[in-house]
């Protein structure tokens, strides 16, 4: 199940077979013991945000992004004790446009639970956290929430890692919470202990003594502060520090989540580092060169936990947060929305600026646009799904990273870093390739920027012979090959017109269709999950195309409407 990272050895070592000394090989092996994997996601903190957000941005940014993608794993600030059921309602229709669309599984932790005194009423707040998780289970139907995290990061109210000096009190709220949710009978796992960092590993071999007997998942948490893109040690880190967890977790017959991951680099200050800021110059400008290749390290990671091992794994985050607001109260219902919006959206939007998303959240200059990042973990997330089984990759080039996965489908998934230069890499799979491979491209110094967020479309097909194939790569970039494709043509949108200011459409009946792309006089004004746009009067030829989940796009239909 461990990815063979194993730089500095010849293909002979290998077992491989002799290849020009420009080409670099890669076998992908099935392991004898394929676990399934649990998929790729996002932390999805705009789920209760939804109150803050314009239609225009919900239907052509955040529903449409997240149909594009459609996580199979994600983890979300929920289950607070005092979750209103506004606030859980407003929640549970986020759900019904999105988790329960694309069958994501999700992972619940409050942002950080309230502050914990000696008096602490610990039977009633574990008993109101699952009531109310009761509520979204049972009569909302949100049966893909599956695991629950006490707190992120062993925090207790503003104290980060508080927790760890208090194990005996964790260990008190974790069985009442066990107790809890067994007597709402909720299949609800448990994620302990949520804790970050090397530093704090062993709040993991802790829990692995002490709560084994209620935890479902051990969860822990990554962020890289020092590297730089391409170093070997963004893989070798991470690899290293989670196949020992994994082998801790599965000593007692468990497995281990990566409930957060991100990379800064370049050791600068947490405030400045981990939440990306474009207020500021210099790397952090979302298209400087150091920018461009953190994208890449990002999946990277991702490909390092994969072959580690662990069940699942979620980066930070899938939307930028809005700016922070005032916490206050109010009368009206916009003052209440987002007065619920701060108070349910981890610890406060007061004390919170996170613009770490794969896209803006820019109201006051309507700046909604992608960050690079949206162009390698889009495909990450979206082609290594829930439910695979991991393949083994071995090679000797020190400037690869491997990562590949088979589907209950018979298709497969590989992806490849490439922080080299240019080079051919040639690719045997013990797994079968019936069809070409769809070839996914990210080079760092072009990156495939689109104005309305859509991925990049496939760059070609490569075919395999007998399971091999090679292809060719651009230096420091990050290649994607799939037969997890259907190479068809959605149905054409029809019932075009428009009415007022405003172009409708009918909605389309074809049950792989995603979302719809505007154009105007053969040029595309937008993306959206919606079946009407404000067009603004502007006069011209409209057409509306569907784009179904394996990004075939229609062909116009008769009915395109003319001004």
């Amino acid at each position: 199940m461990k990815g063979r990272f194993l730089f500095g050895l010849g293909a002979a070592a290998l077992g491989l077979s002799a290849l020009a000394a420009d080409v670099s090989e890669v076998a992908l092996a099935k392991p004898r013991m394929r676990w399934l994997w649990g998929g790729f996601g996002f932390h999805n903190s705009e789920a209760t945000m939804t109150p803050m957000m314009s239609a225009a941005f919900r239907d052509e940014r955040v529903l449409k992004s997240f149909r594009e993608i459609a996580p199979s794993y994600a983890r979300l600030f929920a289950g607070f004790h005092d979750w209103t059921r506004e606030a859980m309602d407003a929640f549970a229709d986020y759900y019904d446009a999105t988790f329960r669309r694309a069958s994501t599984t999700l992972y619940l932790v409050p942002g950080r639970m309230p502050v914990v005194t000696d008096d602490f009423d610990v039977e009633g707040y574990c008993a109101r956290v699952a009531k109310n998780l009761a509520y979204l289970v049972k009569e909302r139907n949100c049966t893909k929430i599956r695991y629950y995290a006490l707190t992120n990061e062993m925090a207790s109210g503003p104290t980060w890692g508080w927790f760890s000096k208090r194990r005996d009190v964790f260990a008190r709220l974790c069985r009442g919470l066990h107790a809890a949710f067994c007597r709402e009978g909720l299949d609800i796992g448990l994620m302990t202990p949520d804790s970050a960092m090397p530093s704090h590993v062993d709040d993991v071999v802790w829990a692995t003594k002490n709560l084994n007997d209620v935890t479902e998942v051990y969860c822990w948490h990554y962020y890289d502060r020092t590297s730089k893109p391409g170093e070997a040690r963004v893989t070798a880190e991470l690899y290293g520090h989670l196949t020992n967890l994994v082998s801790l977790c599965l000593g007692q017959e468990k497995r281990l989540s990566l409930g957060e991951w991100g990379i800064t680099g370049m050791n600068v200050p947490y405030r400045e580092g981990h939440m990306r800021d474009d207020g500021h110059g210099g790397w952090r400008w979302s298209m400087s060169a150091f920018a461009r290749e953190v994208a890449i390290s990002r999946a990277e990671m991702g490909l390092a936990a994969l072959n580690a091992g662990v069940l699942n794994a979620v980066s930070w985050t899938f939307v930028d947060y809005p700016d922070p607001f005032l916490r206050e109260d109010g009368d009206t219902a916009e003052e209440k929305a987002r007065y619920d919006v701060a108070r349910f959206s981890g610890w406060g939007l007061d004390v919170r600026y996170n613009k770490n998303g794969l896209f803006r959240w820019d109201d006051e200059n309507g700046d909604y646009s992608s960050y690079p990042d949206l162009y390698t973990m889009g495909y990450l997330v979206k082609l290594f799904r829930k439910g695979a089984r991991v393949l083994e990759p071995a090679f000797a080039d020190a400037d690869l990273r491997v990562g590949a996965v088979t589907n209950p489908d018979g298709s497969c998934s590989v992806a490849v870093v490439n922080w080299g230069g240019k080079k051919t890499v040639q690719v045997s799979s013990a797994h079968p390739l019936e069809k070409p491979l769809r070839v996914y491209e990210y080079d760092s110094a072009k990156p495939p920027m689109n104005a309305f967020n859509d991925l990049q479309p496939a760059k070609g097909t490569v075919a395999a012979t007998n399971g091999v194939f090679a292809a060719t790569l651009p230096p420091r970039s990050l290649t994607f090959f799939t037969t997890d494709y259907v190479d068809r043509t959605p149905p054409p949108v029809s019932g075009v017109a428009r009415r007022g200011g405003v172009l409708v459409w009918d909605a389309a009946k074809d049950l792989d269709h995603v979302y719809y792309r505007v154009f105007r006089d053969g040029r595309q004004i937008a993306s959206t999950v919606a079946t009407r746009l404000d067009v603004k009067g502007e006069k011209g030829v409209y057409s509306v195309r569907s784009v179904d989940r394996w990004g075939n796009v229609s062909v116009p239909s008769a009915s395109d409407f003319t001004n």
